[in-house]
């Protein structure tokens, strides 16, 4: 049952607090809030509160409180309404407290729940009563409630759009998940529990992730955290003909488009900023000679394995973007120029070890950039060098 899948144990210190949260306040039996972003596994977690509560036997029953926009409809599903309640109520049903009754109640998306039912909603929390949409007989319910939201509930609070007293109710056991950006070293885990998930539901002997997609996992920015990771591996598990995940078998999604869009915006940023673009005439030698294509990898953050599968129109987009940004840095003469935290050595570090590594040899490298090769190998010694 789902109740029973227990979450991937991760090595981050912000999951290992998530966890130890979950141990305190399950034992306590007292609502809980949880937050984070959308994807980032409320849910899971909020059923792993219930798995190890004293009410683990118990019904586990979960209402997302966005699909009901209308209030009727809200207050029908959690509270139940009697026969002739309205138009449509032509038998008696109960809601989900009534279903929940000993058990645990989870309120997904609680930030969209109506405000007419907030009321209510307050009212079971701190009575355990309630009564049917529509009737007038007050049924008592024991129930504990976890709730879940991706919003900021006090700029709703301060908004008139969530109330405040619900909202301290709710939110003095609190859990708040940091989104999959900020703990990265959860990625690898999480990788090799999904393959293992879909290698089994698909039938399907997947043992390897080409160093390339491991690659572009660890450095992608999720913007759908968990859920996106899970549903791209799920994809990719379903298209391999092989026991290896390559490049070939990445959906042609957002995902890559994403990522570059976000490389493409920080030389926006960058170009906007104010920056001083002139740089001297030895930084501005060896720029000149670096194709777009190095630029956009020196500079850009987009790793080569990523860049040689983008579709073209990304490519050329990228490509622009870049062409517009170096030319305008290639148009100066001061000594030092910063793109981003970056100094002229570590420029032209960078410049000098990608140089290196696309030829056989230091001789040829320095060649290629007009330079001896003894100033070559200083430069890429300088690429570590901080301010």
């Amino acid at each position: 049952m789902k109740d029973k899948v227990r979450p991937v144990q991760l090595p981050s210190a912000a999951m290992r607090e998530v966890n130890k949260k979950v141990e305190r306040f399950a034992e306590a039996d007292v609502p809980v809030l949880i937050t984070g972003e959308t994807g980032v596994g409320k849910e899971i977690i909020a059923r792993e509160i219930h798995r190890t509560s004293p009410r683990n036997d118990k019904p586990f029953i979960a209402v997302n409180c966005s699909t009901f926009p209308d209030n009727g409809l809200l207050e029908s599903q959690i509270f139940g309404h009697e026969k002739g309640a309205f138009t449509d109520a032509t038998y008696q049903r109960k809601g989900d407290f009534e279903r929940a009754d000993t058990g645990t109640l989870f309120f997904d998306e609680i930030g969209d729940m109506h405000i007419e039912a907030q009321p209510k909603f307050l009212r079971v929390l701190e009575n355990q009563t309630f009564t049917r949409l529509g009737g007038t007989q007050t049924i008592r319910t024991d129930v504990r409630i976890v709730a879940a939201t991706n919003k900021d509930i006090k700029a709703l609070v301060a908004a008139k759009k969530f109330r405040e007293d619900l909202y301290y109710r709710l939110a003095l056991f609190e859990i708040h998940i940091p989104p999959l950006r900020e703990r990265r070293e959860d990625i690898l885990p999480l990788v090799d529990a999904f393959l293992s998930e879909f290698s089994v539901k698909y039938g399907k002997r997947v043992m390897k992730i080409s160093p390339e997609v491991l690659d572009f996992f660890i450095n992608s920015a999720w913007p759908g955290n968990i859920r996106e990771l899970k549903l791209i591996l799920e994809k990719m598990v379903i298209l391999t003909t092989t026991n290896e995940l390559t490049f070939s078998n990445l959906p042609s999604d957002s995902a890559i488009v994403r990522q570059v869009e976000d490389q493409v915006e920080d030389f926006e940023r960058l170009s906007d900023s104010g920056t001083d673009s002139d740089i001297s005439a030895v930084v501005r030698q060896v720029l000149t000679l670096l194709s777009v294509e190095e630029f956009v990898l020196i500079f850009g953050g987009v790793p080569k394995s990523v860049w040689r599968e983008l579709p073209g129109k990304v490519q050329r987009r990228v490509i622009g973007e870049a062409s517009a940004y170096l030319s305008e840095l290639l148009g100066g003469q001061a000594d030092v120029i910063r793109i981003g935290e970056m100094n002229r050595e570590q420029i032209l570090g960078l410049a000098a070890r990608q140089r290196i590594a696309k030829h056989e040899t230091l001789k040829t490298a320095a060649a290629s950039l007009g330079i001896d090769s003894r100033t070559l190998s200083s430069y890429a010694k300088g690429a570590d060098t901080r301010e």
